[in-house]
């Protein structure tokens, strides 16, 4: 290893021009070019006086150790036609006297950690490569590189942002290399067009830190962010900010941490799976495609909030974080063929309305539905509108206030109960009969309509703790069951008061 420093000023950092090299500041040229084991120096003694001096990179990607550019004091411009710059250990550019036009790609390639990139607020001009098996590289400040569709590709080592900004155009990080992005407090910032984020092979990469990801583009040009299906802890938050281009969250199955398009006025296309460990925030300027597959929240500690802001989510919803809780914001409503399911975690309506699709299903795993005053909402007519078919595990909390399943179909529907406990109400809501199946257990019965007919399966015995059904006149309540069979309708104390009832095949106890 050894130093070199240019001196002679305007010259040609080329394979083969030593005139321009000294080993020492100052000193005679004529000192080797540099390999990539030797640190080079540009300081106040590589001009002539205090003259500005173009350095012009040729024949082929220029090699270095260090790159130091420091106490110039004539302008440096670093020059070079689509010749690159090749950094094997640690890089400086001087904040004033210190000009880059060169377009060739800047590739830090060490292979030991603790090498540090410092622009001091100069551009790259071009993509800029990190690959360097066991390397480490430090920002020291924030690092743009210029130009909205140039790419930050990070194939192998360590990146750590600490606590900058990396603005770029596009990153690329998909391969099976081990490598690691470290947030520490900072972020990458997208600004360009088509591929905008790669991490669609995910394998053997980290994330640590605050995983944010800024997507501010503008304008109505296609955008893809491609993140492949990250792990939990790996997974990372994306904002959109801004734009009306279409967006497509790549890949067969993506996995993010929060997903927020506050800002943004453009049309997410079809997912074909995305699971969302943290908060979602629609906007109310976008659109949102239909689509045949799934979205997945996963988180599994703490409470991640859902906000849609009227949005229409036209495609199935699961909820399946253990331990995870799963709080809406405002309306959540769902395209009428789309199922949502509850298999892990707390789903807590936090007073807020819950209108699903086809049907509402719980599947195997430790679930609850928490209603703070909320409602859920089975519009459809169907034999499992309501469906607990996994209700081993399954359990209700009323919160703050009164919770209310409604059942508001115009026609026939079905409440499959699986012989659980509802601390909440249970509303006849649409004019086609209910059929109730199961033993289950209920804070209250109401209808919000008449007449209507509430049917039990026969064998079972339905217990309330309030009975609140009512008719009117010539608009009757009938409380029968689904067969010529009878069933059992039990409330331990009180008394009931309800008027307009057509009662048949029905056993009542306590009270």
């Amino acid at each position: 290893m050894a130093d070199r420093y240019w001196v002679g000023g305007t010259g040609s950092w080329s394979s083969t021009n030593t005139a321009n090299w000294s080993d020492s500041s100052g000193g005679a040229g004529g000192a080797s070019v540099p390999t990539a084991a030797d640190n080079v120096f540009f300081d106040a003694n590589s001009n002539v006086g205090t003259g500005a001096f173009t350095v012009t990179m040729a024949n082929s990607p220029r090699v270095c150790n260090d790159f130091t550019a420091s106490g110039l004091d004539g302008t440096m411009t670093l020059a070079g036609a689509i010749i690159g710059l090749t950094v094997s250990g640690s890089l400086t550019f001087q904040a004033t006297n210190f000009v880059r036009t060169y377009t060739g790609t800047t590739t830090f390639n060490a292979t030991t950690t603790g090498k540090t990139v410092t622009t001091n607020g100069v551009a790259f001009g071009a993509a800029v490569t990190f690959d360097g098996v066991g390397g480490g590289w430090i920002l020291q400040n924030a690092m743009s590189i210029g130009g909205t569709n140039q790419t930050t590709t990070l194939t192998n080592g360590t990146l750590d942002l600490a606590s900058y900004t990396l603005s770029t155009g596009r990153f690329s990080s998909s391969n099976s290399n081990t490598r690691t992005i470290a947030f520490g407090t900072g972020n990458i910032t997208c600004t360009g067009t088509g591929t905008v984020w790669n991490t669609g092979t995910p394998t053997n990469l980290t994330t640590t830190g605050t995983q944010v990801v800024n997507v501010t583009s503008t304008g109505s040009t296609a955008i893809t962010v491609s993140v492949g299906a990250l792990s939990q802890a790996n997974s990372i938050s994306f904002n959109f900010t801004g734009g009306t281009y279409g967006l497509s969250l790549g890949g067969s199955n993506s996995a993010v941490k929060n997903l927020n398009f506050t800002g943004y006025a453009g049309t997410l296309g079809e997912v074909l799976i995305i699971t969302v460990y943290g908060n979602l925030i629609l906007s109310t300027g976008m659109s949102l495609t239909a689509s045949t597959f799934t979205w997945r929240f996963r988180a599994t500690s703490g409470t991640q909030q859902i906000t849609t802001n009227a949005k229409t989510l036209d495609f199935p919803v699961d909820f399946n974080g253990v331990g995870g809780t799963f709080q809406l914001q405002d309306a959540l409503t769902m395209g009428s063929t789309r199922t949502a399911t509850l298999t892990n975690g707390t789903l807590d309506l936090f007073g807020k309305t819950l209108t699903v699709g086809t049907a509402f299903t719980t599947a195997t795993g430790t679930k609850n539905l928490t209603f703070n005053g909320g409602t859920l909402v089975c519009p459809t007519a169907a034999t499992t509108a309501f469906n607990n078919a996994a209700p081993t595990n399954f359990t209700t909390t009323a919160g703050t206030g009164t919770g209310t399943i409604s059942m508001t179909a115009a026609t026939a529907k079905t409440f499959v109960g699986g012989g659980s406990t509802f601390n909440c109400t249970l509303n006849q809501g649409g004019a086609g009969a209910l059929t109730i199946t199961g033993s289950n257990t209920f804070n209250d019965i109401t209808n919000t309509t008449q007449p209507a007919s509430i049917l039990f399966t026969a064998g079972t015995t339905s217990t309330f703790s309030n009975f609140s059904l009512s008719g009117t006149a010539g608009n009757l309540i009938t409380i029968g069951s689904a067969t010529a069979a009878s069933h059992t309708l039990s409330k331990a104390s009180g008394t009931v008061s309800s008027d307009y009832l057509s009662i048949s095949r029905s056993t009542a106890t306590g009270g």
